[in-house]
């Protein structure tokens, strides 16, 4: 295959994952606690390596990483709202199996008493499961959940063993294949009665997909001249 058409087709390969991760945040602007959806490109002389190879052989798409940085606060006053005072702790979400990490702490209380968030994914606490006696309860700034002043659950927040290894998952969940660590009682600062605002916005998604599209036509165009060109050097050599 002529390198032309092996750059011009990592340059697409590419392309489309970036046109999927937009979409995604474009989606997903008004959702609390979302993190912005990247995709980082290979090194060029690895990407074109890997072009070269058989698919059995060839890397595996790489999976979209997150931008960490934080969104702005929002007050909502529902009582099991809560937003984290620090940048790069999060909330433990889990099935029982699997645990992901998320900023959005717009919780909920379920049929059994167990603190809820996204998906019906239980909220881990200090002891597992947070349980409460009903959601008429207020979130103190150190984690502690209290009813009628008596401490009932306290929220742990986690923070990832290596934050550049986050990938994003559904929603605001996100996966850390490195492992997460508790953090410290003394780090765990919270805000109740407020949420933390997706860090996109639909305004910049369709910036970058103006830009992506052009990047898109420069390529088709860099495509076609080659197809042209090639096409006039089969014809004269048909001549000769």
């Amino acid at each position: 295959m002529s390198d032309i058409f092996q750059i011009a087709g990592i340059g697409l390969q590419e392309g489309k994952q970036r046109l999927e991760a937009i979409s995604q945040n474009a989606a997903s602007a008004s959702l609390p606690g979302y993190r912005r959806h990247l995709v980082t490109g290979r090194a060029f002389d690895d990407a074109l390596a890997a072009s070269s190879v058989s698919p059995e052989r060839a890397p595996q798409v790489p999976s979209q990483q997150v931008n960490l940085h934080p969104g702005s606060m929002m007050a909502t006053n529902r009582p099991l709202d809560v937003a984290i005072d620090s940048d790069d702790l999060f909330f433990a979400l889990t099935d029982g199996t699997q645990t992901w990490l998320t900023r959005a702490g717009a919780f909920r209380v379920g049929d059994d008493g167990v603190l809820m968030g996204e998906r019906d994914l239980r909220v881990v606490g200090m002891q597992g499961d947070v349980r409460l006696p009903g959601s008429d309860v207020t979130v103190e700034a150190d984690g502690r959940i209290t009813s009628q002043g008596a401490t009932v659950a306290e929220l742990q927040l986690f923070k990832p063993t290596d934050p550049s290894s986050l990938l994003a998952a559904q929603g605001s969940l996100l996966s850390a294949p490195s492992g997460i660590d508790p953090a410290q009682k003394s780090e765990v600062r919270v805000r109740g009665g407020m949420l933390e605002a997706s860090n996109t916005d639909a305004a910049r998604e369709m910036l970058d997909l103006m830009t992506l599209s052009r990047q898109f036509e420069s390529l088709s165009r860099v495509l076609q001249n080659y197809d042209e060109a090639l096409g006039r050097v089969i014809e004269k050599l048909g001549e000769g």
